[in-house]
């Protein structure tokens, strides 16, 4: 149902990056979302890697930097986990490496550090809501 929700909320974000691009700043909400939910859960990537496709092609139109920075993270993470131990550090790397892939598409500061900003709450929810489910 998690996965269903974030994967809702995302397409709504992509329409309004799209409706509203050229009139007011705004995070990149898809890839906050997206990013938030593998950063929650690695084993989200069965879901999270299609709809990140997807941001790529309908945002960007094209198969880019934001599909292959997202494929790479659960590899990442499990180096990480194995070789420094869980935690929050590392995953915080992740993220701002994962953050940082929007330079290549030109987008303005501005708008990266809302995306930062919107990541950070949605991501220590959706682990919240997982840490209940597994509960």
């Amino acid at each position: 149902m998690i996965a269903l929700t974030v994967t809702l909320i995302s397409f709504l974000g992509m329409s309004l990056n799209l409706a509203f691009s050229a009139s007011l700043m705004q995070p990149d909400w898809a890839l906050a979302l997206l990013l938030a939910a593998i950063l929650a859960h690695r084993h989200n990537w069965i879901w999270v890697l299609p709809c990140t496709f997807l941001h790529d092609v309908i945002l960007h139109w094209s198969f880019g930097s934001s599909f292959i920075v997202m494929a790479l993270i659960p590899l990442a993470m499990i180096y990480f986990d194995r070789h420094l131990g869980p935690g929050i550090p590392q995953r915080v790397v992740i993220m701002a490496a994962a953050i940082l892939s929007l330079v290549a598409w030109g987008w303005a500061m501005q708008a990266i550090l809302l995306t930062l900003c919107l990541c950070v709450p949605v991501w220590y929810l959706l682990t919240g809501l997982y840490a209940k489910a597994t509960a």
